[in-house]
């Protein structure tokens, strides 16, 4: 009986009533905000506990399945409404509670905007302007295209912003403009001009980090930033398919630049100024020529990791550089028409990856060559015949100074060609 009521005691125990206010607060920041609230139940001590929370997180979960493209069944229409008005109160009540004396650390928002809740939205984030907001992430995905929420003025009083995430928004009718501490912008999805970006931009003078992915309404998108250091660029299948995208760069602190987009045909270029400090550059389905990268390599002396995948525009890739260490060429399928050859001469060179279903003519000067990474996808329609084996030798004997060569391929044939030929191949050579 006395074990029995031992165990029943320290069952009992509530261990986590009795660590610091601090630690308690940082546990819970982790929840969404709708459970935190909950543990006010717990005891009288965790009654007031949740107004003092550095973290509000907010997502409407009933809006997840239209986050991830699904449609919601007509018959629900009724409930949702309901279960939404819930989800407003619920917002409306933890901001009227919170703690005057709280720091919001971060905000986060994600819901779906429907017509009527403007000035909700705008009320929540006025109810923030005494709370010290240092992150901001909102997403207010519309439920249509064209109707989306319009930033209010009102995060400008939000002084000591230094992270702002944006999605679904439109910004063509305003622009913050005073956010001195803003260091990350993030934008997904945002409909704006490139006169928007560029107001953005000259605005946050202490802005290292940003982040553009698929906006609407980017024509010819120019970015200059003494203090940026890290951008990503991804652009909008449907505009650059009509209209063509070319975005000019001028950073000269900038450290690592990734472009990507999608096929589409159309010239989306790139024009890079005065950014001589790049180290990583990273381009996925970019419109380049032979020339804009024989041109651009030169003027990139840190360059130190290189990424082409399945760019398109050129004929001969040409990279001559004495600092690189990484390179990545990928080339699919559909590119068959546009498959460009490569002359990599690059002493400093340490890792070199490439992937595709076809050899290209290859010629490649890495004396420090660590590790050859060259993965041949397979092909429904390809022939392997004797011409192509022959085509294999001579594009893998150019890294016989590599300590490491990984050759993957679906293929079996393949497969038993590279164990009964070109390994012993390679064998002879590493020997001399």
């Amino acid at each position: 009986m006395a074990r029995k009521k031992m165990n029943h005691d320290n069952r009992a125990e509530d261990r986590i009533s009795q660590l610091p206010d601090a630690i308690i607060l940082h546990i819970l920041s982790f929840l969404p905000t709708s459970i935190a609230v909950w543990t006010s139940l717990v005891s009288r001590r965790w009654r007031r506990m949740w107004t003092f929370l550095p973290v509000l997180n907010f997502v409407d979960s009933r809006d997840i399945p239209r986050f991830k493209g699904h449609e919601i069944p007509f018959f629900k229409g009724q409930y949702r409404r309901e279960e939404r008005n819930k989800f407003y109160k619920l917002v409306d009540e933890c901001l009227r509670r919170l703690s005057r004396e709280t720091t919001v650390s971060k905000f986060k928002l994600y819901m779906q905007y429907y017509y009527g809740c403007h000035s909700r939205i705008d009320a929540w984030f006025g109810s923030l302007e005494k709370h010290t907001v240092k992150e901001l992430d909102v997403c207010l995905l519309p439920r249509s295209r064209g109707y989306k929420y319009f930033l209010s003025k009102i995060i400008n009083n939000f002084k000591a912003l230094t992270l702002l995430k944006l999605s679904g928004l439109n910004l063509e009718f305003f622009v913050p403009t005073s956010l001195p501490s803003l260091e990350e912008l993030y934008l997904n999805k945002i409909k704006m001009n490139d006169g928007v970006l560029d107001n953005l931009l000259r605005s946050f003078t202490s802005l290292k980090t940003l982040h553009i992915d698929r906006c609407w309404g980017l024509l010819d998108p120019k970015v200059s930033s003494s203090s940026l250091q890290y951008m990503e660029f991804t652009t909008n299948a449907n505009d650059c398919y009509f209209y063509g995208c070319t975005i000019e760069i001028r950073a000269v602190n900038l450290h690592s630049f990734v472009r990507r987009g999608e096929f589409n045909y159309k010239k989306c270029g790139m024009t890079l100024f005065h950014c001589s400090n790049i180290r990583n550059l990273s381009l996925t389905e970019a419109y380049l020529t032979d020339r804009w990268l024989e041109d651009l390599i030169p003027e990139l002396p840190l360059l130190e990791s290189l990424s082409l995948t399945n760019c398109y525009g050129f004929e001969h890739v040409n990279i001559w550089n004495g600092h690189l260490k990484h390179f990545v060429y990928t080339l699919s399928r559909r590119l068959d028409y546009s498959l460009a050859d490569a002359t990599i001469d690059a002493p400093n060179l340490v890792s070199f990856s490439y992937s595709s279903y076809k050899l290209i003519d290859i010629s490649v000067n890495a004396p420090n060559l660590l590790d050859a990474d060259i993965e041949i996808s397979d092909h429904p329609r390809k022939t392997y015949d004797l011409e192509w084996y022959a085509t294999l030798i001579k594009f893998l004997s150019e890294f016989k100074s590599a300590k490491s060569l990984r050759v993957f391929c679906s293929h079996e044939k393949v497969l038993i060609y590279i164990c009964t030929s070109i390994l012993s191949f390679f064998h002879v050579v590493s020997s001399f």
